[in-house]
């Protein structure tokens, strides 16, 4: 089984034109017709086979008759060992990259199920895709995909970046007017899995492409070709692989030459590394900028923030009010680089601000959470440097300053491959902590220890954990009742689940577990 993730869609194709964008060859190609089709205008097999359904799907506990069963080999599972399953299921096709064996080729000709073998499964769904993406939503000749395909990179911010353009153009279009990938899919499964969703009454798609290495960026650019490209932001993050901020602009850079003649990239005005890397692009650039900002020439600027538990309000280029019901102003920004790219499909100010209002947060993404008589925000998704700023600003701006009421206490996760700056980049947000003068730092990890060392020469109180596990063990020991609590780290670290013991100490108590609206002191 793979989780990377289910069904996707896509329209009608002759089964002849799969194997040659898949770059296939026949293991089993059904029972009869030497050139069967799929899909609406024939059947394999001398007219009894399986119709393909048009849903493709990497799951093998979620196949369903007549679908596409990519076999995918994930770190955990291999979907190949469940070839067999999925042909029981009676999918219509199968892809794989290792032989079934002869028994199950066998299962396959009874059932009438088509296997195709390609030298890499993964590399096959995305030529599949990028044949979709070219060909247009009939399949076939049909002409380019009627969609407006808008790509979000960037080194923070993608996924709220995402959901707010999503929410904004729905507004224009209606609820069923597009498509965006539903979770974090901005990987090179992921990213062609949500492409192939796009249906041919789709307006607009809105997908995600994320990196961890060089090269990464440009492979998924050349399969989605986005009419508008964004990078939110260029911050430390990778920097195993990617090596500096300069490393990491020149990836995020590499899908400018990928954007359409006519269509846009938007861009963060005050990033000099990455406009310097955006070099061979035909589109048309937006620039957006913050008013304390270094760059005073932004096409779209951010004025007149303001922060509540409610949300953070703005104008743009002072005037108009804009309401976000996120926290953080660096939430603000991606809010406007979603409106720069509404603005060029033609969105009015009325219904960007309607949109606006419809955008809910993220699972683990500044997520207020009431937990009994513990106020939380649960930003434990992920963690660099430039998010963990970001977090730990908002979280200090919405509690106030020290002395202001009840106790604020941030536990602090690892920041993962950040390479040989790993440890100056720990120190730094130790720094942060003690400049906010929060009144309890939990620090959680190998390399947090050195933001605790820095944290509690400054006065902070401090505990050291070697691990979350740790951390589980000993947190209602250090935490109090009315506590104000911030959670972040990287994924690795798995902080959400120290929430755990304060849902337990809660129920224990009879007491619920609710969306934050009371936050804090304001």
């Amino acid at each position: 089984m793979n989780t990377n993730e289910s069904e996707r869609v896509v329209k009608a194709w002759e089964i002849e034109e799969i194997r040659r964008a898949v770059k296939g060859k026949w293991l089993m190609r059904g029972t009869g017709e030497e050139t069967p089709v799929w899909a609406g205008s024939g059947v394999m097999g001398g007219g009894t086979g399986r119709r393909f359904n048009g849903r493709v799907c990497t799951d093998s506990r979620k196949a369903k008759e007549g679908e596409m069963f990519i076999a995918i080999a994930g770190p955990k599972h291999d979907a190949h060992e469940y070839v067999k399953d999925v042909i029981e299921r009676g999918v219509a096709v199968v892809l794989v990259h290792k032989s079934p064996g002869p028994e199950v080729l066998m299962r396959a000709q009874t059932k009438d199920v088509a296997v195709l073998i390609v030298d890499d499964t993964v590399k096959a769904l995305n030529r599949l895709a990028a044949a979709y993406r070219k060909s247009g939503p009939s399949g076939g000749s049909g002409g380019r995909m009627r969609a407006k395909v808008i790509a979000v990179g960037g080194s923070n911010g993608k996924t709220t970046t995402k959901r707010i353009i999503h929410a904004i153009l729905a507004e224009r279009f209606g609820a069923t007017g597009g498509h965006a990938s539903p979770k974090s899919f901005n990987n090179n499964i992921g990213m062609p899995l949500t492409l192939l969703e796009v249906e041919a009454s789709h307006d607009y798609v809105v997908l995600e492409i994320g990196t961890n290495a060089p090269g990464e960026i440009a492979a998924l650019g050349d399969v989605c070709r986005p009419d508008v490209a964004v990078i939110t932001s260029v911050g430390l993050e990778h920097l195993e692989k990617l090596g500096d901020l300069e490393g990491v602009a020149r990836e995020e850079a590499s899908i400018a030459p990928f954007v359409a003649e006519a269509g846009t990239l938007v861009l963060p005005a005050d990033a000099p590394e990455l406009l310097n890397a955006v070099k061979a692009t035909r589109a048309q650039r937006i620039l957006v900028g913050h008013m304390e900002g270094t760059s005073k020439e932004a096409d779209l600027l951010l004025t007149d923030v303001k922060e509540s538990i409610e949300g953070t309000t703005f104008s743009i280029n002072g005037r108009g009010t804009f309401k976000l019901p996120l926290l953080g102003e660096h939430n603000a920004m991606n809010a406007l680089m979603a409106i720069g790219v509404a603005k060029r499909l033609g969105v009015t100010d009325e219904q960007i601000v309607a949109g606006l209002l419809k955008v809910t947060a993220a699972e683990g993404r500044l997520e207020p959470l009431t937990v009994g008589g513990w106020s939380i925000i649960n930003d434990c998704y992920n963690a660099n440097p430039s998010s963990m700023e970001a977090a730990l600003k908002t979280f200090a701006r919405l509690t106030g300053g020290k002395g202001n009421g009840a106790r604020r206490v941030v536990i602090l996760g690892d920041m993962l491959e950040l390479g040989p700056s790993s440890d100056a980049m720990h120190r730094s947000i130790g720094a942060m902590v003690a400049a906010w003068e929060f009144e309890l730092f939990l620090a959680i990890g190998p390399a947090m220890r050195f933001a605790a060392d820095v944290a509690e020469a400054a006065g902070v109180a401090v505990r050291r954990y070697a691990d979350t596990a740790s951390a589980r063990a000993g947190l209602m020991k250090e935490i109090k009742a009315g506590d104000r609590i911030l959670l972040k780290g990287s994924r690795g670290m798995a902080l959400e689940t120290l929430l755990t013991p304060l849902k337990e100490a809660t129920t224990a108590g009879g007491i619920g577990v609710t969306a934050q609206k009371e936050l804090m002191c304001l």
